[in-house]
């Protein structure tokens, strides 16, 4: 099959977009594929500065394999809470950020004192980022790499505020520590 130029009626190919006597477009523009301009995934946020039109970052509460997390004003709720800015290597595989909307839809599930909310999964100009409620509070990596050796004690107590969190639920994204 075969598709006549509107404009020079020049006989093409049926796969052709545009016509290859005068270049004019052959299908409606919503059928054709334009090449977007990608723009660069940021890997960091700076104080003061707003990301998404609505969070001001506050400061950097850490860093992992996944990406970063900031204490976060959300101005639309004027709330702080944490955004966890996924690093951009890591949101180009399509099953990791599937993996991010599942375990979402499971800690949505979750209301446990020692386990924090999780709000959303969204995406900003390139850029995935999780919403996640703000726990004032040393983190438990903190606590760990402390000078001196952790007490038999206070190994225990975090190792039981770890069982309540998980039990039944089977899941588990941050753990408060009291």
């Amino acid at each position: 099959m075969s598709i006549n130029c509107p404009k020079c009626q020049h006989n093409n190919p049926d796969d052709t977009v545009y016509c290859g006597k005068c270049a004019a477009p052959l299908r409606a523009s919503e059928d054709i594929d334009v090449t977007k301009t990608i723009e660069t995934p940021k890997e960091e946020l700076t104080t003061g500065s707003t990301f998404a039109g609505r969070y001001q970052i506050i400061e950097e509460l850490g860093k992992g394999g996944m990406g970063k997390v900031y204490k976060v004003h959300d101005t639309k709720i004027k709330e702080k809470i944490a955004l966890k800015l996924i690093k951009p290597k890591i949101a180009k595989d399509k099953k990791t950020v599937e993996r991010f909307r599942n375990e979402l839809k499971f800690a949505r599930k979750i209301s446990h004192k020692n386990v924090c909310r999780m709000y959303d999964l969204n995406k900003e100009k390139g850029n995935y980022f999780i919403t996640m409620e703000f726990v004032p509070g040393q983190d438990l990596k903190g606590l760990i790499r402390q000078p001196g050796q952790l007490t038999v004690g206070k190994a225990i107590s975090i190792a039981k505020q770890i069982c309540d969190g998980l039990s039944g639920h089977g899941f588990l994204h941050n753990t408060v520590i009291n």
